[in-house]
């Protein structure tokens, strides 16, 4: 199935697709996001030219996307996951203002969401804690609570967080999160998880959280995360 980013239709589903909600934020998101494609802020326009669903165990959705190829900003080089950031490479206090679509924040500017000029999917944004401490692409607490924020602010069953590390194809070493739609079940969401500890489930924002690791709040959940990927390298969240 061929795809161009001027529809939401951006996957055939043999599962069926529910009409979808939008808050205010949603509604946001995609009128600054089209408003930037319009006025060519991105390197190239979306066009999916091809996408399929693998056989197998995991049904992993498969997208062709050429352009991304050949006309996305080259990647930085990167030799480890705890490399520093280097104030002489690309980073994202260089964006100029029409890559900008929005902030987080009342009262500064700091925690941002710009569009990713390069964009893999729909609405493609970038997630942007604390942008102007030039921080290196490793999670942190603060960048975790926001990334969880955003399921709060959406309404949308289709949103989408993720974020890849160093030496896991970020081509950017300026902490980010990435930030789209897709119409398609993603493995995370309904694949076994081991258990960590005491084991909740809670409601965020209107969104249901099940086995989840819970002290109080947020912050005990980010901390146990950010422990786990600083030791093992690996972690993971799901969303329902």
């Amino acid at each position: 199935m061929s795809y161009n980013s001027s529809t939401e239709a951006n996957c055939v589903c043999s599962e069926d697709i529910k009409k979808d909600e939008e808050s205010n934020f949603d509604l946001v998101l995609k009128e600054k996001w089209m408003e930037a494609q319009k006025n060519e802020v991105f390197r190239y326009i979306l066009n999916i030219q091809d996408s399929k669903i693998l056989e197998g165990k995991y049904h992993f959705l498969v997208q062709l996307n050429i352009d991304r190829g050949y006309k996305r900003r080259s990647p930085e080089s990167i030799i480890s996951m705890n490399q520093p950031f280097n104030e002489k490479d690309f980073n994202f206090t260089k964006l100029v203002s029409e890559e900008q679509i929005m902030n987080l924040n009342n009262t500064d500017k700091d925690d941002i969401i710009a569009i990713n000029a390069s964009p893999i999917e729909y609405c493609h944004s970038l997630l942007l804690p604390q942008r102007c401490k030039q921080l290196p692409q490793l999670v942190t607490k603060h960048s975790l609570v926001k990334a969880v924020e955003l399921f709060s602010l959406s309404l949308s069953s289709y949103i989408r967080v993720a974020f890849n590390s160093l030496c896991a194809f970020a081509s950017v070493n300026h902490l980010h999160w990435h930030l789209y739609y897709l119409k398609w079940r993603m493995l995370l969401e309904y694949i076994d998880v081991e258990k960590l500890r005491m084991q909740l489930s809670f409601t965020f924002g209107g969104r249901n959280f099940h086995n989840v690791s819970l002290d109080q709040g947020q912050e005990p959940i980010a901390e146990e995360t950010i422990e786990l990927s600083e030791n093992e390298g690996h972690w993971s969240g799901t969303q329902s």
